[in-house]
């Protein structure tokens, strides 16, 4: 009898053992799963907020010939012709230089669909249509007018410039669409964090506007 009921006990606490392991381990996994949630929602909006201000750089009208360093000279350029192409290369010369981040920015796109679902990935879909409109805009504008100054109407030259150059059209569609990219990331990775309990330097973070 004895020996029976030491069997018995012996069970009750080796299915207990493996209930608490199991409980520990299911923490863990929430644990770490709300954890990588977390980073990846933090490095995101960081980007976003960043990718903001990189694209108010890119539009900055207040530019300079220096910029365009990397602009490969003809032979035969005067000064005049030289100063003149290498403001006009400016934007894309901004563009070049920056390559890196938004290449990066734009990676993070296929985690977010993969964790978060499809309207995650939406949210990039802004930021993406202001980018393309400001690179297409700003190669448009230099193609035209490398060769010919006077190679593009008054009214396209104006509408090709309000896309590259900040403040120039009211209202400002480039920095709407960016907004609207911050806005939108916003509303799919504040309840996710704030579920998981954010560290307070994040929660501040995301309600930056």
């Amino acid at each position: 009898m004895l020996e029976v009921l030491q069997g018995w006990l012996t069970a009750i606490a080796t299915g207990a053992g493996v209930y608490v392991a199991i409980g520990g381990l299911n923490s863990w996994r929430r644990e770490t799963t709300g954890k990588r949630d977390i980073e990846l929602c933090q490095a995101v909006i960081e980007r976003f907020y960043e990718a903001e201000h990189r694209m108010d750089v890119l539009r900055s009208p207040y530019s300079f010939a220096s910029e365009a360093a990397s602009r490969q000279k003809g032979e035969h350029e005067s000064e005049d012709e030289r100063y003149r192409l290498d403001l006009l290369f400016v934007p894309l010369a901004r563009l070049e230089a920056q390559s890196a981040f938004w290449s990066e920015l734009f990676s993070y796109k296929f985690r977010m669909r993969a964790l978060f679902g499809e309207e995650a990935a939406t949210t990039f879909n802004h930021i993406d249509d202001a980018y393309r409109s400001f690179r297409a805009a700003a190669v448009t504008r230099y193609q035209a007018l490398h060769r010919n100054p006077d190679g593009l109407s008054p009214e396209t030259q104006t509408k090709l410039e309000e896309r590259i150059w900040a403040e120039l059209a009211e209202p400002d569609e480039i920095a709407m669409k960016m907004r609207e990219a911050i806005n939108a990331m916003e509303r799919v990775c504040i309840p996710i964090v704030r579920s998981t309990r954010p560290a307070k330097r994040l929660t501040a973070l995301l309600k930056r506007s």
